[in-house]
């Protein structure tokens, strides 16, 4: 706790205050929320972004255990010292993903940890990016200034364009860029940077099938340019029109429990409350709602 208290003073407020309103000892609620992620829950996301044409799209599957979808919620969250943004989670105060004001989106995908040390876990790591960040080398240089706990890929996007996955863990973090003329990033639930793969912990070979979704992703994004309708590609991709990234089987009991995509030019969010494949996704316009009230 004295860490969250020397680099993020108002989540703690935030949740004493939750835990209060719930008549629930501070102690171990925070201690569920700040340990969460630290050992060893599981987790399937599919995160991607990319160019195409003058758009810069975001878009983030969360997979998890089927019956966790009833925890899953959407928040529009204007903090009085931070940046206004909309964010997805399935833990309460923290976040998986999001977009903040300044069209910076944030997400995550879980990695299988070898190791682990006090510092944030996954779900403070990308709500205070949200908050405090206004681009991707913003938000590169404060993730350089955090102790870290969880094992996770963070993805970046921002509206100018710019875009990154940093694969970090306790131990190292490493910063991933588009290669060669790719206009592209993808990151599932492994390390692809070769100096990050003695920390993946993976217990097994395309874990959660981590590597068929990022085969899939990376394929369709390597074959795409221009398309017609940037944020229907995304969604293709994610609902697993071209090729396997939510279509888990249900002896598995997990699924893909929300999809998020956002085009940061303007920031049209599009949001799927459940399986893609099965799920239409609906627009939701509370960011801009609010930048418009400011």
């Amino acid at each position: 706790m004295s860490l969250y208290h020397l680099h993020y003073p108002e989540i703690v407020d935030e949740i004493r205050g939750m835990s209060d309103g719930l008549q629930y000892p501070f102690e171990p609620f925070s201690c569920f929320l700040l340990n969460m992620g630290v050992f060893g829950e599981d987790y399937g996301c599919t995160c991607i972004c990319f160019k195409d044409g003058t758009d810069t799209i975001f878009a983030r599957n969360h997979d998890m255990f089927s019956r966790f979808k009833k925890v899953t919620e959407s928040c529009l969250v204007r903090p009085t010292t931070g940046y206004t943004f909309v964010g997805q989670g399935d833990a309460s105060v923290g976040k998986e993903d999001g977009v903040n004001e300044h069209g910076l989106a944030v997400g995550m995908t879980f990695v299988a940890a070898n190791h682990t040390q006090p510092g944030f876990n996954f779900l403070f790591i990308v709500r205070y990016l949200l908050e405090k960040s206004t681009t991707v080398q913003e938000a590169i240089t404060l993730l350089h200034t955090l102790p870290i706990c969880t094992s996770q890929n963070i993805i970046l996007a921002d509206q100018h364009g710019d875009m990154a996955v940093v694969e970090c863990c306790s131990e190292a973090i490493v910063v991933r860029r588009p290669r060669g003329e790719e206009q592209f990033l993808v990151a599932t639930n492994h390390f692809i940077e070769p100096t990050m793969l003695n920390f993946d912990g993976k217990p097994e070979q395309n874990w959660y099938l981590s590597e068929t979704r990022y085969h899939t992703a990376q394929q369709a994004l390597m074959m795409t340019q221009n398309s017609a309708d940037s944020i229907l590609f995304a969604q293709q991709i994610l609902s697993g029109k071209l090729g396997f990234v939510c279509q888990y089987k249900k002896d598995l009991n997990f699924d893909s429990l929300w999809s998020f995509i956002v085009r940061l030019n303007d920031l049209t969010i599009v949001r799927s409350e459940g399986n893609p494949s099965t799920t239409k996704y609906a627009e939701d316009t509370r960011l801009t709602w609010a930048i418009r009230k400011k």
